[in-house]
């Protein structure tokens, strides 16, 4: 005998308009969703960040990172981009703090896949010419 799935969408009238498949993001009560941005190379590359307040910033292992001042109005201004290269994460956090409090940035972006310090190097290169052809 066949079953019968009760939670199945049966028709097209239950879809949004344009017949737009909706995107649901299933969350658990432990699972708290990490602010992302990407950030695109000169090369075109594009590289998926964790975006962080320099409050709140975490330890980290070795990684690239972004720092940014954003004003109250939601305006961006990238102010340095580099890499951490300190085993300890406890000193990377100290590095990326203090850099950050000496440019005014309020805001810190990291990648952490970096599996190499040319890796990691070529990444922030990567970014770094991606803005300033941005300027132009």
């Amino acid at each position: 005998m066949p079953v019968r799935r009760a939670d199945r969408v049966s028709g097209r009238e239950d879809r949004p308009e344009g017949g737009a498949v909706r995107a649901h993001k299933r969350t658990s009560t432990t699972e708290t969703a990490i602010p992302q941005h990407i950030w695109r190379g000169a090369s075109g590359t594009l590289y998926i960040h964790s975006v962080t307040s320099l409050v709140f910033c975490p330890e980290m292992g070795p990684s690239t990172f972004i720092l940014l001042h954003r004003d109250g109005d939601g305006t961006a201004r990238v102010l340095r981009v580099g890499c951490l290269e300190n085993a300890a994460p406890s000193l990377n956090l100290a590095v990326i703090r203090q850099l950050g409090a000496t440019l005014g940035a309020n805001e810190v972006h990291i990648r952490a896949l970096g599996k190499t310090a040319a890796g990691r190097a070529r990444v922030a290169f990567d970014i770094e010419r991606g803005l300033g052809a941005a300027d132009k």
